[in-house]
Formats: C-alpha cells, structure tokens, sequence
C-alpha cells in the first residue's frame, strides 16, 4: 500500500564522481519535479534553453556527462509491526540510493523498480532521501552495432531520425514509500477462461481475500490460503477492440491479512476477453500466426507503431497519455506497436488503453542499428535483458489490450534475414514469455521476415514485414501495393511536412521560408531524412519558391496522406476472401501498422501522423477514413491519367460488422471542375462467410484528364479534413 508519493525535490549537477568524494557541485541547487527529466527542470531553472527550438539540444549535450543528484525530505512514523519499503519505478540510468546519508543500493537500467526494505534504517521524523544518477552510458543511436549494445536504456534518445540527441537522464516515473505487514503481495496474475476469473498472488503467505465488482456492484467474493482466487461470472461483460464493441472493465480488489490484520492491499481494473491467434488464410505452414481473434471473432489490425511522446518522456503524465490514446481511438486505430527503440511505457499508458479498446503489441528494449542488427550476445546485456523481462512481462501481462509480445525491432542475422526464436537472444525472451505470460504470442522479432522488407518479387516471402516509408511514385506505389502478399505489414510509412503551428515553434524566423532539408541546415536539423520536395513534391506539384511555405506544407501533407491511404486500403482489400478467387490464389492480410503515430520533438518533415502537440497531420484523416468500419475503396493502377486513356478501377466494400453490411455503392469520377465523367452503381449480394464483393468502373478520358490534385481547399492546417474538395473520386453507400 503506498504511504507517500514523493514528487517535490532538489537537483544539483555535478563533475563525475565529485559527489561520492565531498567535492563541489557546478549548478546551483534547483526544484526538481519527480516523475521528470533533468532537461526539464533544468530548462524551467533558465540554466539551459528549449531543447526542442532551432539546435539548442546541440548546446545541451553536456548534461549527459555530469552526475546528478535528487534530494527531498519526508516525514515517518515508524511502527513496529510494519514494513516500510522505498520504491524507485523509474532510474534512467545509473543510480547510488541513499537513506539518511547511507547508501542503501545501487541500480541499473531503467525497467525494473529499485525496491528498499527500510524498516530499519528509517526515523522516526524527519528522513532526508538522496538519489545520485550517473553519467549516461556510451550506447548505440539509430546508426551503430545492435550487437554491441550493452544496455536497457532508450535508445531512440541517443539519435534517431525523428528525434535530437537529448540522452535521457533522471527520475522519470514515481517514487514512493510502500508500507505492508510482515507479507505483501509481490505478484499477481489474472486470467479469464469461460466465464471465470482466476487470480493468482505470490505473496509467501498470509490469507488472501479476492473481491471482484462491476459499477459497484460485487459479482465475486473468495478467501483463499494458497494464494489464488476465482470468481464465476454468470452473465460476462467481454471487452472488444476499439470499433468491435465496448470496453467495460471490472474492479478487482485483493486484500492479504496476517494474522487477521491486512498486511498489503492492491486494487485493479481487469477486463474479460479470450485471445487466439490464427495463420492467415493461404499462409504456408511455416507462417506465423498473425491472425488475431478476440473473443472468437477475428479482429483486422488497424494499426499505429508510437515512439515515446517526448524526448523528456519523464514529463508525460496521465493527462498526455489520455489525449494520445482517445486521438488514437478516435482515428479508427485499434492497435498500438511499443517500438522496441524506445521505452516500457508508463502504466498509465496501458491503463488508456485497457480503457480505450487499443490492443498493445509490445516489444522489449532493443532494436536496429543500421551497421548491423544482430541482437547483442553480450553477457552483461543478456543478465539485464533477462532481468528486464522477468520484471516487466508480470506487470504488463494483466492488462487486457496486450495482445502481442516481440523481442525487438528489426533485429536480423548477419545476411539480414529476421531473427528466430533459434537465436539465443530471442530464445531466452521466448522462454519468460511462455513461462511467466502463456497465453499471449510473442514474435520473434518485426519484421518476422522471412523477407525483412515488403518484396513484391519475392511474393511467398513476404509474411511478416516492414517498409517502404516512402512514396513510391505516381505508378509504381499502386503497382507495388496493388502486388503486395504481405500478411501482417507490421512497419511502412509515408513522410510529409508538419503542421504550420508546430514549425513556428521549432525553428527561428529566418528559417520560417520555403526551403529544403538538403539546403537548409535548420530543417535538416529538425528532420534529415525526410526531404519530400526533392524526390517526390517538386515531380507532382511543379517548382515551389518563396514564399510559399503554407502551399508546400499542404502539398506535402496531402501526398503523405494519398500515399498512406492507398497503401491502406490495398491492403485491407486483402482481409476478406473476395468472390471468383481461387483460395490458392489469395494471400489474406490481417493488419497493417503505420510507421508512425507522434513525434517526441518537434520536426519539419516526419513520417509521424499526429505531431508533437498530439495535432493531426492530413494523414491522420486519412487513415480515420481507410479505416472506418464500413469503407468503399477503389483499387487502380496509377495515378496521374493522360486524355485518350481508359481509365478503370475496382470498387470494393468493407464492412467490421458482423450484423450489418451496406448492400448498395456508387462511385463517380469528375474531372477537377466536378463534371461527371462516368457513373456506375451496384447492389450486393452478401454471404455471411464472404462479406465483401466488388464491380469495375471505366471511363474513356477524352476530355480533360481527371487530375485528383489539380487543387484542394484547405481546412485550417487540415487540407484533407475536405474530402469532397481533395477528391476527383467520390464514393457513396
């Protein structure tokens, strides 16, 4: 039972090891707030700049190379039949504890809790804690050695190509006295199997009492002296993914007594669903299984992959999660990938989206580094990834949106082919997952492979697999998405500028013109690899100049999002078994994961869809459109269309329902002054095991061709929020 939350300190920086010898600090004594960064408290002192404006983080990498200590002060009443443990949830990275001027432990990595027994040493009065973090660890950014790295530490904040360098550094989740009887609850599992719940505690003793209610109302109450409880729930109220039905959670409370007195408590939200995972229909044998059904009925992926919100992840709080993930949920997403390169999340994030309907896949800390990607072999990364997971996978694993495991980002061999569970890396994560989380998948990696990238000329390759983060051109992306076999297209993307709102706070006014990453330092700055004009805006649109920033930044956003949307809808074309095509002719797709969500500092160009103040791109709309429960697309096979051509397309329908399929379309196409160039509807027949039929549309373009960008309106910083404008195909049922 928490005592005390600890959140009102001090920080003082220091030269490396000057504060276990005596020596002299070299900042003055600051406020510090716990959970937190170092940078933020040092930026509210005024002794750094914003590190996200123009390239002050260049002028902050000092602060990575000095020891910092926390100080605070806290008042105890001792008894003498309780114990009172100091809990750290969060040290990033290297930490000296310290009670009363004693030093109680050390610590190292950021996911598992530092926890004290201080029954002892703590006073009655006044108790002074004293926390000093050490000098960042030299480890790998996005350029480097997967296998030489040494750490569980976020890497993302040592470079990356959505993000400064801005190493993280400080106390960045709670810290807090616990006080418990002579036994407390040190772990529980929940599992949910056929209308009933069990609970098992590891606890070492004492009598447990499990009491399970529903909006105050007891369904459940159990004792228990061998620490498990189960509750038989007569009508079970299951929990769905967002857009598969409702979210309803239960109030699990358990109790432990020693004695008849409670020694520990712990109160939960637990929801009730079944998970299975399935092949994909017309997968070869040795295919994974991909294919995920809740509660017996199979769920399309409607994915986004997140990096942490903030370089200053410390400073993210319920509040930012809540609007990250109901922007999410409110987007058509139902499925949230934690990049192995950034963090285990805060358990506020996973309560979100217990509440929101977002199925988690979770990846453990470690990832590709562009030299190699070979997952480290090295003792000491090895006893701390193991030590990671054996901490992290009982905490998250009674969370109802988790729904996958993975042991890392695009880590591969040697020759680039995709990690098993033959590695020993993988195998040693494989075996805490089926031994500690038995019911939920854990893959070995994303992507699964066998072909590491989406391969068109590779088709029985392509099972699992990331890429392209490009637009692939006015022909050859709808060619290579309309090929595309992929069964779970776990990483792909597309880039495009950011929101005017977010660019004026990143860069100085000199910078606030049109220009380009490759002739700007600035914006190369705030967002390197994603120069959209050169490769791709400049052929489409024709030559920009100043000062047409505003222009340029819809135009960039609106191709970001046509090329997501297609890549989309091309494949979510392939989530049902279409009538006339022949099982062995059909690669069923069962989700696709947009590389990526947000953006934990504020860039130019970026292949994030919402940016760094949780404000929607274009793409966002765009994929809330592909997305929705019931959906007309249209499959073609380029873009720009010349006179004299025949212009054809598929029309399809999709529908999430199980109950209710629109029997009706319509498509039309116009040319950009919305004269309609041709017209066709259809009524669909429906089978309950084939919801989805499709016709074609043609039209002879001799006219004036149909241009779909010849102009758009803009709505606000949201050109696509106008679809009829944005649109020379309209699709009505």
């Amino acid at each position: 039972m928490i005592l005390q939350k600890l959140t009102d300190w001090t920080l003082t920086g220091y030269h490396p090891y000057t504060p276990i010898s005596g020596g002299m600090p070299v900042t003055a004594s600051i406020p510090a707030v716990v959970p937190g960064s170092v940078y933020n408290d040092l930026h509210r002192a005024g002794i750094i700049e914003d590190p996200y404006y123009g390239m002050n983080s260049l002028a902050c990498e000092w602060v990575a190379n000095r020891w910092w200590t926390y100080e605070t002060a806290l008042t105890l009443d001792p008894r003498p039949d309780r114990r009172l443990w100091l809990i750290l949830r969060g040290i990033d990275y290297r930490a000296r504890i310290y009670l009363n001027g004693s030093e109680i432990g050390t610590h190292e990595g950021m996911y598992v809790p530092a926890r004290y027994d201080v029954t002892k040493s703590a006073l009655a009065g006044e108790n002074r804690i004293k926390v000093i973090i050490e000098h960042a660890p030299d480890e790998m950014g996005q350029i480097g050695y997967t296998s030489q790295t040494h750490t569980q530490k976020a890497r993302f904040t040592y470079k990356w190509d959505f993000s400064t360098r801005l190493v993280g550094m400080g106390l960045y989740d709670e810290v807090y006295i616990e006080e418990t009887g002579s036994v407390r609850i040190k772990d529980v599992h929940v599992r949910y199997e056929n209308g009933t719940l069990n609970c098992s505690v590891a606890a070492g003793g004492g009598v447990l009492e499990g009491a399970l209610s529903y909006e105050g109302t007891e369904v459940g109450f159990e004792t228990s002296e061998r620490g498990f409880v189960s509750f038989d729930i007569a009508e079970p109220r299951l929990w769905y993914p967002n857009g598969y039905g409702d979210q309803p959670l239960y109030d699990l409370k358990l109790t432990l007594r020693s004695g008849g007195a409670i020694s520990d408590e712990r109160s939960m939200k637990v929801g009730l669903r079944t998970l299975t995972y399935e092949r994909c229909l017309g997968a070869p044998a040795d295919a994974l299984p991909y294919a995920v059904s809740v509660n017996g009925r199979r769920v399309y992926i409607k994915g986004v992959n997140t990096t942490p919100l903030d370089c200053m992840y410390g400073i993210v709080g319920e509040r930012r999660y809540e609007e990250f993930v109901k922007l999410a949920a409110r987007g058509n997403v139902n499925l949230i990938r934690v990049w192995g390169g950034g963090l285990i999340e805060k358990e506020e994030f996973y309560d979100m989206c217990d509440r929101y309907g977002i199925m988690v896949w979770q990846e453990f800390i470690q990832s590709s580094s562009g030299i190699d990607n070979i997952p480290s072999k090295r003792p000491e990364f090895l006893a701390l990834m193991v030590k990671t997971a054996e901490a992290v996978v009982p905490e998250k694993r009674n969370h109802v949106s988790l729904t996958f495991w993975s042991g890392g980002n695009e880590l591969t061999d040697a020759a680039g082919v995709p990690s098993t569970y033959e590695d020993e890396n993988i195998a040693l994560l494989r075996e805490i997952v089926a031994r500690l989380d038995p019911d939920r998948l854990m893959l070995p990696t994303s992507a699964s492979g066998p072909s590491a990238g989406l391969d068109i000329t590779k088709p029985d390759a392509n099972h699992d697999v990331h890429g392209p983060w490009k637009y692939g051109g006015t022909e050859e992306h709808y060619r290579m998405y309309n090929k595309s076999t992929s069964m779970l297209h776990s990483e792909f993307g597309c880039d495009g500028m950011s929101n005017m709102s977010s660019i004026v706070k990143a860069l100085p006014p000199e910078d606030l013109r049109f220009d380009t990453v490759a002739g700007n330092l600035m914006w190369r700055f705030h967002g390197e690899w994603w120069d959209t004009y050169e490769y791709r805006d400049k052929k489409i649109f024709g030559e920009f100049a100043p000062p047409e920033l505003e222009a340029f930044v819809g135009c960039s956003q609106f191709m970001q999002a046509e090329g997501l949307r297609y890549a989309l809808e091309a494949n979510r074309r392939r989530d049902i078994n279409l009538p006339g095509r022949e099982e062995r002719d059909f690669r069923e797709n069962c989700g696709s994961i947009v590389w990526q969500w947000g953006e934990p500092w504020r860039n130019v160009s970026c292949t994030c869809m919402v940016d760094y103040d949780n404000k929607p791109k274009a793409a966002y709309y765009a994929f809330r459109e592909a997305m929705k429960g019931e959906h007309v697309s249209l499959s073609y096979d380029k873009l720009m269309w010349k006179r004299g051509e025949t212009f054809s397309g598929r029309l399809y329908v999709h529908s999430d329902s199980a109950t209710h399929i629109p029997s009706d379309a319509a498509a039309r196409i116009t040319d950009a002054n919305g004269t309609v160039l041709a017209e066709v509807s259809g009524t669909f027949e429906f089978k309950t095991d084939i919801p989805g039929r499709t016709f074609t549309v043609e039209c002879f373009l001799a006219g004036k061709p149909v241009n779909r960008y010849l102009f758009f309106i803009t709505d606000g910083e949201h050109p696509y929020a106008d679809r009829e404008a944005a649109l020379a195909f309209s699709f009505d049922f």
